[in-house]
Parts: C-alpha cells; structure tokens; sequence
C-alpha cells in the first residue's frame, strides 16, 4: 500500500459517500440550525454536492481530506447558488415547512464569490489525519487553482467557534476582513460570529507537495 498521501482535485465516486461524512463531521453543528436531522442532512449533501469543486487528501483508497471550493462557474454545494434556485431537493426530503427552514439556514453561511475570487468554502480533515499538514496542503491547492483561473483572491469564512481553523488560516497568511455577529440568531446557530478572511493569490505559488 502506498503510505504517500496525494491532493487530488475532484471527488472519486468510490469515495462521495466518505465525503459525506467527513463534511458532516466537520460542519454539521454548524448546518444543523438548517438540517437538524442528521439523516436528512447526510441525504441532502449525498444529493447536492458535486464534486467537481472539491480537492481531496487521499492515502492508499483512503479520504483524509477534503476542501470545498466556490467561484464564478460553479459550488461544490451544487445548485443552492444557481439562479433560479431549485427548491426541489429540499422538499424532496424534508416537506415544505423543512423546506423553508433549511434554506434560509443554508443561505445565511453561503458566500457568493466576486468575479476575481476563488472562494474556500470549508476545510475538513479527519481526526486521525489531524496533524500532519493537510489542511496547508489542500490550501496550498487552492491557491494554485486561483492563479490558474487567473483570479485576484482566496477568500473564506470561519465561525468564531473554530479558533484551531482560524490560526491556520492567520498562520497561512490570511487577513480578517469582517466579523458578522449573529447576535440573537446565535440561540439558533450555536456560534456568536462568522469571521472572513482573505488574502491575494500568490503568483509565485507551488504545488503542494506530493
């Protein structure tokens, strides 16, 4: 078995499902205020994402990894950024009512990117991957994504909860630019305050190393 771990872009199939869980164990309290129910939840990502805007860590055939990306031609969150929206898978799997409550749950952590923005939207790392670079790796390549599509700017939000992910990125360069306090929603969303960060595309970027 190869113990090399590689940063590939795009998701493999064989590997959605693993996905799945990896981004619902990074980021389900926070899409819980939408998607309280964890079935659902893991049904509607299963449903939505689409990998072509993701970038993996893979060892051997197992995922590591993962970084979600938005820009001006596409989400891995899938249709939720499209105008107009498709309500359907929405209703498909939680009713009207639940329908409603899940997108404007969604919607109040969506970013739509400028023109000339690469927009990271969330980092997810294994527990037992932890510590061992990956999350660097996978925005070292992002940034090259960025400079390849000739874009000005890697920008990302972070929740005022997740200070380990909030030093990496201050480690790596990145700039708070604005602090949204949720003030009496924070009952509902479980955090006090979503932080942006950016910081330029470096022209001089390299590969992350295989």
């Amino acid at each position: 078995m190869d113990d090399a771990i590689a940063i590939r872009r795009g998701l493999p199939g064989d590997l959605r499902e693993a996905g799945v869980y990896l981004f619902d164990e990074a980021f389900g309290d926070k899409m819980r205020m939408a998607l309280p129910d964890r079935e659902r939840r893991l049904a509607y990502m299963a449903r939505v994402y689409s990998g072509d805007h993701i970038v993996v860590a893979v060892r051997g055939g197992e995922l590591l990894g993962m970084l979600g990306l938005a820009s001006g031609v596409g989400s891995y969150r899938g249709g939720l950024l499209a105008i107009p929206w498709d309500p359907r898978p929405f209703v498909d799997l939680l009713g009207l009512r639940g329908a409603v409550r899940a997108a404007l749950g969604l919607r109040l952590t969506q970013h739509r990117p400028a023109s000339d923005e690469l927009y990271v939207d969330g980092v997810a790392v294994a527990v037992a991957a932890r510590g061992q670079g990956i999350g660097s790796r996978l925005l070292a390549e992002a940034m090259l994504i960025a400079r390849e599509e000739g874009l000005r700017w890697l920008r990302l939000d972070v929740i005022d909860t997740n200070s380990r992910a909030q030093a990496l990125y201050e480690r790596l360069g990145y700039r708070v630019t604005k602090v949204e306090r949720m003030g009496p929603l924070q009952r509902w969303t479980g955090f006090g305050a979503i932080i942006s960060m950016e910081r330029p595309v470096d022209l001089l970027a390299t590969p992350a190393p295989e």
